[in-house]
């Protein structure tokens, strides 16, 4: 814009464009062909985009409509229109994010001792890594991205690390303005590359990708907003969009140098919603963690102290250091000795004989003991909700048999190959393409007593939007289209994907043929202006000769004897499935028999204070002897349990598996739903999905308040 003469898109001098330009008098430019077409502009990366400068470009060239496309969309100066957001939780359900984060910090003074757990963080992934690639032949080697206070100290990490940590140096690389080694590796992720650290400042390379990075180690002291925000979103992405085995392949880890953990949270909130993350989710995936403990985050670190000096060998302690890393931290110099994990029984003979003293050996010994039996408690209360115990929760979904396979029933098995040319043409009588609608217009002006008052004056006559579509129609030389111009122009602007061309075209000759004859209409200059209200009423009638095929589709299958089954070969198993709520369950009630610790999308009380229904079903089932666990289905997710309707999926709000293995399916209708249009549909496909269970599930409705309807289907199947 400010050196137009450089730029070819504003070349007037371009011959090749003048058949655009039929009427002369406007230069032949590709800007100004643009101008007259009117464009969708699709900006990726819009981040990078927001200037004033690129802002009046855009407008130059008189686009009809922007979509941007950003992880990180404007809040506050130029705020974007966001009109579709990706959540944390679908993000996580298809695999992209390395969910939750989890975060540990130290006091300033802990620099070292932090490195030390990042490290031993890092080298316990890679050892799980290992394992699981036996199972999945999947390479991955877990990086660890250490960020430095000044790019002047990241030559002295280096050395830290090859000394103390017995980090190899050819495994530790520095990215910053000055020094950039990653610029020389063409690709980190190959098996054939030995890197495992990455030391940095205050961010990596532009356009720097790599999933295989897991730990971040930041040693700033700043809490600045944006301290780590450049890097934090390099230690999400999961390798290969594929979940792994190990649950902790499957989150990444943040270390970081804090006087409160409650800084680098606050940190983190705003380094993640930089990335594209809403505060709330923000708040549900950072989870903090004691400091110095590494996998599995589960240990109450406790520390020794002897009197004598000489106590601990300083020899022995210097051989443990590389071997115990992570798990120990031996300070001869203090006479103390730190349990920080679990040890097996050959890292705990090693460590005991690391003092002098038979007493000395016994605390240690009864030390590890008790590292051994908390770690032991937590688990135990971690593991104490089935789904952390990994216990099964398969439900059978409705299928369809095809062949000797079975598929899961969606709407794909309702579009059946249909004609929609000889579907009838006719478009509403409320459809006159020669009265254009016309806007309201109304005045804002002071009253006779000093009100500032507004007031509408009857029609708009000269209506803006008319004289826009005119505009472009002109420039367009829409005067001389012809109807074959007008059906392809429709065709093409039309949603039709299960529709074939030669279908489309035929009725759409149908639609413009009838309206030539009911309004006498010579030419289709008239439907041409008008193309815009044309296409969607066309659109609106095909939608419905769609759902009227679908709906004769679809009856069919809920007789008895479709082809819609129900077996163990098809399920919805929540022990394997993520569970990534939109919120989490608060109120005080505590749960008994939720399938994970916590229910989601569920709120104990309405704003006015009144417990909602959803909850007292909820509490209803749990508190029922027949019912084993439940578990709050999650909408909108391909994790959850669904049932497919005539239009679309619905997935029922909760799924129990009772005590005799039987599942129960309770779909809840609060009595102003009861009288939804499609309470019977789903209905309807639930007693389907039930029947051809052979018993095995149970489909329920409940309307207001009538839980007994629960028991009711439960003991009459029992019997």
């Amino acid at each position: 814009m400010q050196d137009r003469d450089s730029r070819k898109v504003y070349d007037g001098g371009n011959g090749g464009l003048m058949e655009h330009f039929p009427s002369g008098g406007t230069e032949p430019s590709l800007a100004n062909v643009l101008r007259q077409r009117r464009p969708v502009v699709i900006v990726d990366e819009a981040h990078n985009a927001r200037t004033d400068l690129s802002f009046a470009t855009l407008a130059g060239i008189a686009p009809s409509c922007i979509v941007e496309f950003t992880a990180t969309p404007a809040r506050e100066e130029h705020p974007s229109n966001v009109l579709h957001r990706v959540s944390a939780a679908e993000l996580k359900a298809e695999d992209m994010v390395k969910l939750p984060l989890r975060v540990v910090t130290r006091q300033p003074h802990q620099r070292e001792e932090l490195l030390g757990d990042a490290v031993a963080m890092r080298d316990d992934l890679e050892k799980i890594a290992r394992a699981e690639a036996q199972q999945t032949g999947e390479y991955l080697r877990p990086l660890l991205l250490v960020q430095a206070e000044r790019v002047e100290d990241c030559e002295k990490l280096r050395e830290t690390l090859t000394v103390n940590f017995s980090v190899p140096r050819e495994q530790i690389v520095i990215s910053t303005g000055k020094l950039d080694e990653l610029k020389a590796i063409p690709d980190i992720a190959s098996p054939a590359r030995a890197e495992r650290v990455i030391i940095t400042v205050q961010k990596l390379g532009e356009g720097w990708d790599c999933p295989f990075a897991y730990v971040l180690c930041s040693l700033r002291n700043s809490r600045s907003a944006t301290a780590i925000e450049q890097i934090v979103g390099r230690v999400l992405r999961l390798p290969g969009a594929t979940r792994k085995q190990n649950e902790n392949l499957n989150c990444s880890y943040v270390y970081s140098v804090a006087a409160h953990i409650e800084e680098v949270l606050a940190e983190l909130t705003e380094a993640l919603r930089s990335n594209g993350f809403t505060k709330a989710e923000a708040g549900r995936i950072l989870i903090a963690t004691p400091p110095a403990l590494t996998m599995p985050l589960t240990e109450q670190p406790r520390t020794v102290s002897f009197a004598a000096d000489g106590e601990i060998d300083a020899a022995r302690a210097e051989t443990l250091t590389a071997s115990l890393r992570g798990k120990v931290l031996i300070d001869a110099a203090a006479r103390q000795i730190t349990v920080l994990r679990s040890l097996n029984e050959q890292e705990s003979a090693a460590l005991t004989v690391c003092v002098q003293s038979a007493e000395a050996r016994q605390r240690v010994a009864a030390t590890i003991a008790e590292v051994r039996k908390t770690a032991a408690a937590f688990s135990g209360a971690a593991t104490s909700s089935p789904s952390a115990g990994r216990e099964p929760f398969r439900v059978p979904l409705l299928a369809v048999r095809e062949g000797d396979e079975l598929v899961e029933f969606e709407q794909t098995h309702l579009l059946r190959p249909w004609r929609l040319s000889e579907k009838d043409a006719t478009l509403p009588a409320s459809y006159d393409p020669r009265q254009k609608p016309t806007g309201r217009q109304g005045e804002v002006d002071v009253a006779a007593d000093g009100d500032v008052k507004g007031h509408t004056v009857g029609e708009q006559q000269d209506d803006f939007v008319n004289r826009l579509h005119q505009r472009t129609l002109t420039l367009n030389g829409a005067e001389s289209w012809t109807m074959e111009m007008l059906v392809a122009w429709l065709d093409k602007n039309i949603e039709h994907r299960d529709i074939p061309v030669a279908e489309s075209a035929g009725f759409l000759q149908k639609v413009i043929r009838g309206l030539m004859a009911s309004h006498g209409l010579s030419n289709v200059d008239e439907l041409v202006r008008d193309r815009f209200r044309l296409r969607d009423e066309i659109a609106r009638l095909i939608q419905r000769h769609r759902e009227n095929e679908r709906q004769q589709a679809f009856q069919p299958l809920l007789l008895e004897d479709s082809s819609l089954t129900v077996g163990n070969a098809l399920t919805v198993d929540f022990g394997k499935m993520i569970y990534e709520p939109s919120y989490w369950y608060d109120g005080d009630f505590e749960f008994k028999k939720h399938y994970h610790p916590k229910p989601g999308d569920l709120r104990q009380k309405t704003d006015a204070g009144k417990l909602t229904e959803e909850f007292q079903c909820a509490v209803f089932l749990d508190e029922l002897p027949e019912v084993k666990h439940w578990i709050r289905n999650i909408a909108q997710r391909n994790t959850s349990f669904r049932l497919q309707k005539l239009n679309g999926r619905f997935y029922p709000d909760f799924v129990c598996e009772l005590q005799d293995g039987r599942v129960l399916v309770v779909e809840y209708k609060g009595g102003h739903l009861v009288t939804a249009d499609d309470a019977e549909e789903k209905a309807a496909i639930g007693a389907v999905w039930a029947k051809r269970s052979n018993g095995k599930c149970l489909f329920v409705m409940p309307q207001k308040g009538y839980f007994s309807k629960i028991e009711a289907i439960i003991r009459q199947a029992m019997v």
